[in-house]
């Protein structure tokens, strides 16, 4: 730096420390990247938070229809607990296991 006049050691230093202070924004713990980190963050939360407001509605008209709805109720005992009304039968389809076994031919 002895080489340079005043103002050529001026312009070095301000460039240096322009550096200086793009660096820092860039790679600090508030600076621009953890921002950006943060944003995406915030997207994926908000996407999260609209699919547990989707279930909660669903779930709130599931309860509305309970309270109200005998139907809905009797739905519900044969889907969840299997229930069946006195005289029906109930046919249960069992799937059956595929052989690995090819057939030969003969």
């Amino acid at each position: 730096m002895k080489n340079l006049n005043l103002h050529q050691q001026i312009i070095l230093l301000a460039g240096m420390f322009f550096v200086l202070m793009i660096i820092v924004a860039f790679f600090h713990e508030d600076g621009i990247l953890t921002i950006y980190e943060f944003e995406n963050e915030l997207v994926q939360f908000k996407g999260s938070n609209k699919k547990l407001e989707n279930q909660n509605q669903k779930l709130r008209y599931e309860i509305d229809a309970l309270k109200s709805n005998p139907f809905a109720i009797e739905i519900l005992a044969r889907e969840k607990l299997s229930m069946v009304r006195p005289g029906e039968t109930v046919y249960q389809l069992v799937l059956q296991e595929q052989s690995t076994v090819l057939p030969t031919k003969e």
